[in-house]
C-alpha cells in the first residue's frame, strides 16, 4: 500500500514539473505574497495541503507525506515553485479570493481548477 501511495505522488510530482501556465489569476512577486494573502496553510483536505512562508519558502505535503521544500515566487498571476531536488521549476496559473486558493486550470496546466482553503 505504501508502495502505491508513494507512486501516485512520484507521478503528481512529475506532473506538475511539466506544466506550463497562460496568463490568469492574481499576481506580483515574492515581496507581495503576503499583501496578495498567499502566506499562510491551504488545503485541499486535512492531510493535502500547501505552507507559503513570508520568507519565500515553504512545503507541500500530500496524503501526510512531505512531497517537497520549496521557494516560491509570484508575478503576472503566475505561481512559480522551484522544489529542492528538482531543476525544473513548477509554475501554475493561480488566484487568492479571500480564504480560498484557487490553482487554475488553462493552456498547457493539468487537470481542472483546484481549490485549497485556509483554516
Amino acid at each position: 500500500m505504501k508502495k502505491v501511495i508513494f507512486s501516485m505522488i512520484a507521478v503528481v510530482i512529475m506532473a506538475f514539473a511539466f506544466v506550463s501556465c497562460g496568463n490568469n489569476g492574481n499576481g506580483g512577486n515574492k515581496g507581495d505574497a503576503k499583501e496578495q494573502g498567499l502566506v499562510g496553510n491551504w488545503y485541499y483536505n486535512d492531510n493535502t495541503y500547501y505552507t507559503f512562508n513570508e520568507d519565500g519558502t515553504g512545503l507541500y505535503m500530500a496524503y501526510g507525506v512531505l512531497v517537497g521544500n520549496f521557494t516560491y515566487s509570484t508575478s503576472d498571476g503566475k505561481l512559480t515553485l522551484n522544489y529542492e531536488d528538482y531543476t525544473v521549476p513548477t509554475v501554475f496559473n493561480y488566484k487568492v479570493e479571500g480564504k480560498t486558493l484557487t490553482i487554475l486550470s488553462g493552456e498547457g496546466n493539468i487537470g481542472s481548477d483546484t481549490e485549497y482553503k485556509r483554516k
